[in-house]
């Protein structure tokens, strides 16, 4: 593999240079060159991922010369090109092409450029911790044995949240306190408790990725075989940098942390095909083989003492514990566990096309398409194994349109697709801490009892599924320089995991575009998807208060059977993804001369979800305008402002169900 690598690395530059040697003196006449240098200079005074994510000038602040050159050469029959561009050492393009006598030709290319990543820095998770008694402003009141503030000194905001908000029954005055021990006379509402929490581990660390792409694609025609093209294309990736991993302790406060995960990855892609031309029909076949590995070393955490859903939490699970019906794999005392795996993968695909052009106007054109990839799966020992230590999914994809023009002023296009999606289930063996039994541990339904119930489950695939689309498509001219086009689908999402079920999709799109005037342009359109079971989790939250056992009607949190009777018993399904979707753009382009345009436009998104419990709503406003201008010919000047303005409304936040 290494003497391949090699030999694919160093073949852009014989390539590159043989030609030269074969026909430079007749070429002579034909060499175009330019050649471009100057400084470069970046300077930033805010964060340098918000405006230079992906580098085009330089990668930090800074100045530096910088390089292009544009290479063309012909004669004889053979053309080469180039070109390269050099800023620094993590943002550089260079590429050739060559072309002997049309029957070989290609091109190769090396990209290097640095992305900086997004670093969270999470502290916006606090909102529910109630804040320590030096936060308290005014008198402190004594009320029995709880230390409590006058609610009219406490604004609660969402930058301040007391443990409960206390009303005087008789009074209505309202006080605030981080603890609260029944008193009569008073009520008592639980706002505030450390349940969900972030800490970032990193706080200074800058995250980036530096992408590096070698890519070479080749066409060779044989003349014993003028309709037959064999293609091949060799593309090696590799990524290396940082990135922040994102955590959670569990069976403890919710505990959210940022650290730092090495990115050392390499894909390597060779591809091979050929399409042969027979008349009025074209076939296409390729195959590509992709392995990608991940060299970089796994990212650790030390979870959390692990504690018992009890009241108050007053003891881990090991002493006075009370049982609920999960089981814990680890804590603190395993040390460092591996998390955030990127899986090493092996993907083999072929694709074959078919086209057909008949007449009047009418195109087939037809594909299969069928890929396997095999992603390595490990567990940790004396904690979790597996069944199988790769994981298989499979996919299958079989495709059809047809394009006819009836008349000049009408074109009409129907399409089909089905697809098969499978996915190995992989059996879970865990190997569980050990727990202090209780006199109803296993006697409660759906609770865990240790001599019947499997510490072995099958984790079923969600991504194994059957996907059928058909789709019309129509563009009419209603009058010279003005085109509609309408457009329908209708998509079926069969999953094999009955718990998410069936998704259907109708989409219906419309729009009209039209040129009044030479300088003028305009287009309008909607868009508007129905959608049917749309993915979400079924009962992720909402207990009734009547349907919850003591203690649970006065405190939630506590009581033997924490997980059976609170979390069990949960009603409402939850989902951030739309059954309906209005979409309308309005957009126009005004140019009254070669040198000048300027467009409007504007964009409005409408989304809802009608849950069984509550209603999710996103509405999203973008209007914008760009201007362009070239006062002389080699020069131009771009403007541009974009305002997008979106809310997002839910019956459920953090307030209300910590965590």
């Amino acid at each position: 593999m290494k003497k391949s690598r090699k030999w694919l690395i160093v073949l852009p530059v014989l390539v590159l240079y043989a030609p030269i040697s074969l026909f430079a003196e007749q070429a002579s006449k034909g060499l175009e060159a330019t050649i471009e240098t100057g400084g470069a200079g970046l300077a930033v005074s805010d964060d340098i991922r918000r405006v230079n994510e992906y580098s085009s000038i330089r990668t930090k602040p800074g100045v530096n010369p910088y390089g292009k050159v544009d290479l063309s050469v012909s004669g004889a029959g053979i053309t080469l090109d180039g070109d390269s561009r050099f800023m620094d050492s993590r943002d550089q393009t260079h590429h050739a092409k060559v072309d002997v006598k049309r029957a070989f030709k290609s091109s190769f290319s090396y990209d290097v450029f640095q992305h900086w990543l997004d670093h969270d820095q999470i502290n916006y998770l606090d909102a529910a911790i109630p804040k320590p008694p030096s936060a308290f402003t005014g008198t402190p009141t004594a009320i029995g044995a709880n230390t409590a503030y006058l609610e009219s000194s406490n604004t609660i905001t969402p930058n301040f949240v007391p443990g409960f908000l206390i009303t005087n029954t008789a009074t209505g005055t309202r006080y605030v306190a981080n603890s609260w021990a029944p008193t009569a006379g008073y009520t008592a509402q639980q706002i505030g408790r450390a349940s969900v929490f972030g800490e970032d581990l990193t706080p200074n660390a800058n995250f980036s990725v530096v992408r590096k792409e070698w890519k070479s694609h080749s066409d060779f025609t044989l003349p014993q075989l003028p309709n037959v093209t064999f293609h091949f294309t060799y593309r090696n990736e590799d990524r290396k940098g940082m990135e922040q991993s994102i955590g959670m302790s569990k069976c403890t406060s919710c505990h959210v942390t940022g650290g730092s995960k090495n990115i050392n990855e390499n894909t390597r892609d060779i591809t091979t095909g050929v399409t042969g031309k027979f008349g009025l029909l074209t076939l296409n076949y390729s195959y590509m083989n992709r392995q990608f590995r991940e060299h970089g070393a796994d990212p650790t955490m030390t979870y959390d003492p692990a504690l018992s859903p009890a009241a108050n939490f007053p003891a881990n699970y090991l002493t006075g514990a009370q049982a609920f019906d999960n089981r814990l794999l680890n804590d603190y005392r395993n040390g460092g566990l591996r998390y955030d795996v990127t899986p090493d993968s092996h993907k083999d695909s072929h694709v074959v096309k078919a086209k057909l052009d008949l007449p009047s106007n009418t195109t087939m054109v037809a594909s299969y398409v069928n890929t396997t990839v095999d992603s390595t799966k490990s567990g940790d020992p004396g904690i979790f194994s597996l069944d199988r230590d790769k994981l298989k999914t499979s996919y299958d994809a079989y495709g059809g349109r047809i394009t006819a023009t009836p008349t000049k002023n009408l074109t009409i296009t129907m399409r089909g697709k089905a697809e098969k999606l499978e996915n190995d289930d992989v059996r879970v063996f865990f190997n569980t801490l050990p727990i202090v039994d209780v006199a109803t541990y296993g006697t409660v339904p759906n609770q865990f009892t240790p001599t019947t119930d499997s510490l072995s489950p099958t984790r079923y695939s969600v991504i194994t599924r059957d996907v059928a689309t058909v789709g019309l498509d129509t563009v009419y001219r209603l009058a010279k320089r003005t085109t509609m086009r309408l457009g329908y689908e209708y998509k079926n999402e069969d999953r094999s995991d009955n718990y998410f079920g069936e998704t259907r999709t109708h989409q219906v799109k419309a729009s009209v575009s039209s040129r009044p005037t030479n300088t003028l342009s305009m287009r309008l359109g909607y868009n508007y998807k129905n959608i049917d079971n749309p993915f979400h989790t079924p009962d992720a939250a909402l207990v009734p208060t009547t349907s919850v056992a003591a203690p649970f009607a006065t405190t939630v949190g506590g009581g033997p059977t924490y997980g059976v009777s609170f979390y069990d018993q949960r009603t409402a399904d939850l989902s951030n993804q739309p059954d309906s979707i209005h979409e309308g753009t309005i957009t126009a382009t005004w140019s009254p001369s070669a040198r000048f345009s300027t467009t409007a436009y504007y964009r409005v998104k409408l989304e809802e979800n009608d849950l069984n419990k509550s209603t999710w709503k996103q509405q999203t406003h973008s209007p914008g305008i760009s201007l362009w201008y070239a006062p002389v010919d080699k020069m131009n000047i771009t403007l541009a402002y974009n305002y997008m303005k979106q809310t997002s409304k839910t019956d459920f936040c953090q307030g209300w169900y910590d965590g």
